[in-house]
């Protein structure tokens, strides 16, 4: 039951990232916008960096018992190291590129929402299956 769920949650974050980033890609070459950060590098950090958290929050619900109850205040305290390493991956961006267009801005963010909205769909399903158990 547990590898099943991996895979689901692999083949999700694949999807979900293959077909925003394309779709994201593709308006920004119709619309000839072009932003001064590589579009892939910040959808490909999402991903990876989604697909590590649900995989371990659901090893952690479904192998110890221990830290059921504080899934949630984990998942809180695991988006601040996220947010974290982003900033230190893509702080010549952030810091110390040029000022970034709203635009650029909004491109930049609009895949850490994406994911976002995609780890707590998936956690939430995590901490209610746990609950009813």
């Amino acid at each position: 039951m547990l590898i099943k769920k991996l895979i689901l949650y692999t083949l999700g974050v694949i999807s979900l990232f293959l077909i925003s980033y394309n779709v994201h890609h593709y308006l920004t070459l119709k619309f000839e916008i072009y932003h001064p950060y590589s579009l892939w590098s910040v959808y490909l950090y999402q991903a990876i960096a989604s697909y590590i958290l649900v995989v371990v929050f659901e090893l952690l619900a479904s192998l110890t018992k221990e830290f059921k109850d504080q899934l949630g205040f984990l998942y809180l305290g695991s988006m601040a190291v996220k947010v974290l390493f982003f900033c230190v991956l893509f702080r010549d961006v952030i810091f110390f590129g040029p000022d970034l267009s709203k635009r650029d801005s909004v491109s930049l963010l609009l895949p850490i929402f994406i994911f976002i909205f995609y780890e707590v769909i998936v956690i939430v399903k995590i901490l209610n299956r746990e609950t009813q158990n």
